[in-house]
């Protein structure tokens, strides 16, 4: 992590070592966070028991591993509460994921990646997605991403792009960025966005814009899974769920497509 002049070190460090914590979900040692940080291990161990008196972080007792505490759930649900869109949406997420049985993600764009503030998952899926709320996923191979920066100027995709990258996840990952602006040009004619495989390899998605009362795009709504089970014969179906869906959220943000007289 860069330290500008202004910072504060020790803060910096807490910040470290709970972005790290973040990415072990079955939590992360003394001697290992040492290792990834580059912190001498009294300074982990420090900072470890200060975040944990905070409830910030917890310890297993048997594996002596820490991992992020209850503490951060509060926190996160003040920000999550304060977005009404998760509010107004969840009903429709759970009626698309049972519609379809699918995996659905509600997604915005912040800084330059699409970011799931809210998944709905099928709890009879013996397959699960590895994914989870406030998790980020690129731009430009993601149904959800697509949809986020279709609607944008092309000045504002290119800059996005460039800054971001086209990192190739697969063969099928658009990597060119003109190629890319015509490919938006083509899921704003069609209202709608895939992922053929274009992420993760055997992964596909099919994803629609969500529009507020001033018709801005501000959110996507996506049904992805497994090609065993989202397969070409049935994304004509899902792709139905998942527009309905996104016009009905849309709806109840008070969007109304303006009609031509």
């Amino acid at each position: 992590m860069a330290q500008n002049n202004n910072s504060v070190q020790s803060l910096d460090r807490a910040i470290m070592l709970l972005e790290e914590l973040a990415m072990h979900q079955d939590g992360c040692g003394i001697t290992r966070l040492s290792s990834l940080t580059g912190l001498h291990k009294s300074t982990v161990h420090r900072i470890l028991n200060t975040l944990m008196a905070k409830g910030y972080i917890e310890k297993n007792p048997e594996t002596e591993k820490y991992s992020l505490g209850m503490r951060f759930l509060y926190l996160s649900s003040a920000i999550l509460d304060q977005m009404d869109i998760r509010k107004v949406a969840k009903p429709l997420l759970e009626k698309l994921c049972s519609n379809t049985g699918e995996v659905v993600h509600l997604s915005i764009l912040d800084n330059g990646e699409a970011v799931y503030i809210d998944k709905v998952e099928n709890p009879h899926k013996s397959i699960r997605m590895y994914s989870q709320i406030g998790k980020r996923v690129p731009l430009h191979c993601t149904g959800a991403g697509k949809i986020l920066i279709a609607w944008l100027p092309d000045k504002d995709v290119e800059a996005i792009l460039r800054k971001n990258g086209m990192e190739p996840f697969t063969s099928k990952t658009i990597t060119d960025i003109e190629t890319m602006k015509e490919h938006l040009k083509s899921i704003r004619k069609m209202g709608y966005a895939f992922d053929e495989m274009e992420h993760e390899e055997g992964i596909r998605c099919v994803a629609a814009p969500i529009y507020d009362i001033n018709g801005k795009v501000v959110a996507s709504v996506s049904v992805s899974g497994p090609v065993l089970h989202v397969t070409k014969e049935r994304m004509p179906e899902l792709t139905e769920e998942v527009i309905k869906t996104a016009k009905e959220i849309s709806y109840h943000l008070g969007y109304r497509k303006k009609t031509s007289l």
